[in-house]
């Protein structure tokens, strides 16, 4: 913004820098130390004309080429245009899906047809479903159609909920004007469908493959149809197959595994802040891109099947991830209960408590000034208030940073108290912001709670995400993020009830290290930190001070995420050779734990991946890249290495509890009014009615 003002003011640099004497303070330092750069940056971002280039553009045109290797080359290059645009010039509607037989798209508009439909699906080995919904909200999202198929190349699609009329716009939202102020022709009651679709949808005998489950799962349950058994989900075996796999939408999948460009939705809907609804697009339109998403996941079952065995991750797949789905899919739809009332009320203090910091946080600067803003903040602390400015990079707008790691390195040195008010005011703003005000705001006011969504997919180790709100990353450390839990309520009658594994990681170090110090000290019994200080600082037991017991978890838990020497002495007060003679100090002690990381890290880079106990995969291709160059990039190297030693342990930790709610969750359901709402990493979050409490805490 400085910039377009100054050449609004001078039009050119040259101009600028002749008038650089009008310029006042910091602006004048920074634009006088920083000619050069200005002048480098003007001269690489002036486009060149005169390149001495002799360019004949007629001879530039493709002539003859092979359409099918280019098809080829574009999709792996992931060319999506050029594809779309190839095969239009070709005039193969075939070649554009790579070689696949279109859809063949049979819509079910009347009880003859559902017959019929039903007749297939009881006789079928597998059924591949999904719905179409008016929302991407299973808690909300209403019922437009279903889609089924059985045998590749053929999709039904069963309408139930497209309106007739059309969209008109009111106040920038989309409404529905219905000109007979009822659904359109050709379409069967939802109740019909489902009825018909039960025996098929539930028999125990079938499986059934979706892409994403927990959506369509989830939604047919809340409209009566509980689908059972999920036998394969597309998006989740892509995952197990390659968990840094960029391609887990349907359309983006079915685009890199079998070379279809799928129909985008945009295409029906709209997009922005014209997007349309589903239950507008008319059933001619909508039917065969329904059809689609149920053969295309019928396809992708079948193609992934066998990677799924070569890599090792089926019996993952079908004993973890697919059980898993109905316990999220239960969670998710049982939700929290907030204190609104309560969540509004520390609202109003932390306005107060803000305006107060605000007050402060200018008083001692001398001087009002955009608290946010990171170069007025960076001229308050290291021009004005003159902090040290030893060893702190520099934005890319020439600033000093301010960010939380930096203002913290600077908290000792500041005698004015800025740093922690400031600190503060962050903190107080961000827990404002995402929780006291956002929480209440995302009641569903049909059942008065609130409803987070679990991710299978969202992390390469295998551990779940939380999003919409995220109820795993609630601070409890501080104060106002402990008063923050204190917003959440069980039912009237019903308490909380929470467990989590003690020192589950550590536990799994020890297991798969097989080091007897660590072994013993769990045999024992004994508080493995304490534990681990005694060891390295040669002392018993019992004189373990309260600082050492902390340095030694911080050890321990640094060494499974791969903490070198160097970093140890980063986050401590040590030197780097104090850092490394304790770090020595402890593989002493406990040698096995050296010893498996030294394996980890050499089986990664020679098979290339590493596994949990349970068989879930993480690969590095950057150590194959590094074997074809000289080196490689060791940074990445590095990074890769400390992941390799990791993932066994937090992977194995992730699957454990996936276990462990799997079997909770089949308890509960065997007769209890107890229910699973939340998991926090290697924590679970039950509500019970109080008079089941003391018979679901063994469990």
């Amino acid at each position: 913004k400085t910039a377009v003002k100054l050449l609004a003011d001078y039009e050119t640099l040259d101009n600028i820098y002749a008038h650089l004497d009008e310029i006042k303070g910091a602006m004048q330092t920074r634009l006088r130390d920083g000619r050069d750069d200005a002048y480098l940056s003007y001269k690489l971002a002036r486009i060149v004309t005169d390149a001495p280039v002799e360019l004949d553009l007629e001879a530039c045109l493709s002539q003859e080429f092979d359409p099918t290797a280019v098809l080829e080359l574009f999709r792996e290059l992931e060319f999506r245009t050029f594809t779309d645009r190839l095969a239009a010039m070709a005039g193969n509607p075939a070649q554009l899906s790579g070689g696949q037989p279109p859809t063949e798209t049979i819509i079910i508009q009347s009880r003859k047809q559902l017959a019929a439909l039903a007749a297939a699906l009881a006789q079928a080995q597998e059924i591949a479903f999904d719905v179409e919904t008016t929302s991407l909200d299973e808690q909300t999202a209403e019922l437009v159609g279903i889609s089924l198929a059985v045998q590749e190349g053929q999709g039904y699609y069963i309408p139930v909920g497209h309106l007739a009329g059309e969209a008109q716009r009111e106040e920038g939202q989309m409404t529905l004007f219905a000109t007979q102020a009822a659904l359109a022709e050709g379409q069967l009651p939802l109740d019909v469908v489902l009825a018909e679709l039960r025996l098929s949808l539930t028999n125990p005998a079938i499986p059934k493959i979706a892409h994403n489950a927990k959506y369509d799962y989830a939604v047919l349950a809340r409209h009566g149809l509980v689908v059972t058994p999920l036998g394969l989900d597309t998006m989740i075996a892509e995952w197990l197959c390659d968990p840094a796999s960029k391609h887990l939408g349907l359309k983006d999948l079915a685009a890199h595994r079998l070379g279809v460009q799928m129909t985008p939705i945009s295409d029906l809907i709209g997009s922005g802040k014209t997007q349309g609804n589903f239950s507008t697009t008319p059933i001619a339109d909508a039917a065969p891109y329904a059809a689609a998403d149920a053969d295309l996941t019928l396809r992708l079952a079948h193609l992934l099947r066998p990677e799924l065995e070569e890599k090792g991750v089926a019996k993952l797949l079908h004993e973890l991830e697919m059980p898993l789905i109905s316990v999220l899919a239960d969670m998710e739809k049982e939700g929290v209960g907030v204190d609104a009332p309560f969540f509004q009320k520390m609202s109003g203090e932390l306005a107060t408590r803000l305006a107060e910091l605000e007050k402060q946080i200018h008083e001692l600067a001398g001087e009002p000034f955009n608290i946010n803003s990171t170069q007025q903040l960076s001229d308050i602390l290291f021009v004005k208030l003159k902090l040290p400015q030893e060893g702190l990079r520099k934005t890319k707008s020439g600033y000093f940073s301010t960010a939380a790691n930096v203002l913290e390195g600077l908290r000792p040195n500041d005698k004015t108290g800025v740093i922690a008010a400031i600190l503060e005011q962050r903190e107080l703003t961000k827990l404002k912001s995402t929780y006291v005000d956002a929480l209440p705001e995302m009641i569903n006011p049909r059942t008065g709670r609130i409803h987070t969504s679990f991710n299978q997919t969202g992390a390469i180790t295998g551990r779940l995400a939380s999003s919409n709100p995220n109820l795993q990353n609630i601070p409890i450390r501080t104060e106002v993020g402990q008063q923050i839990r204190r917003g959440f309520v069980a039912r009237p009658g019903w308490l909380f009830l929470a467990a989590d594994y003690s020192q589950v990681e550590l536990r799994i170090l020890a297991h798969v290290s097989q080091d007897e110090a660590l072994l013993e000290a769990f045999r024992q019994d004994q508080d493995v930190h304490s534990t681990t200080a005694a060891a390295v600082y040669s002392i018993p037991l019992e004189e373990v001070t309260y600082n050492q017991r902390r340095f030694a978890k911080a050890v321990n838990f640094g060494l499974i995420y791969g903490m070198g020497a160097y970093r140890l002495s980063r986050d401590s007060e040590l030197t780097l050779a104090e850092a490394e003679n304790y770090i020595d100090a402890y593989f002493k002690r406990f040698p096995g734990i050296r010893r498996y990381l030294d394996q980890t890290k050499r089986l990664a880079k020679e098979q290339g991946y590493v596994e949990t106990l349970f068989g879930r995969r993480r690969y590095f291709p950057v150590f194959q890249m590094s074997r074809q160059t000289a080196g490689g990039n060791a940074q990445a190297i590095n990074r890769a290495e400390r992941e390799a030693i990791n993932h066994p342990i937090q992977g194995t930790a992730a699957d454990i509890i996936k276990v462990a709610m799997i079997q909770l969750h089949q308890k509960l359901s065997a007769g209890f009014k107890a229910r699973l709402l939340l998991q926090v990493h290697d924590e679970l979050v039950l509500e019970a009615p109080e008079e089941e409490v003391e018979m679901v805490r063994p469990l």
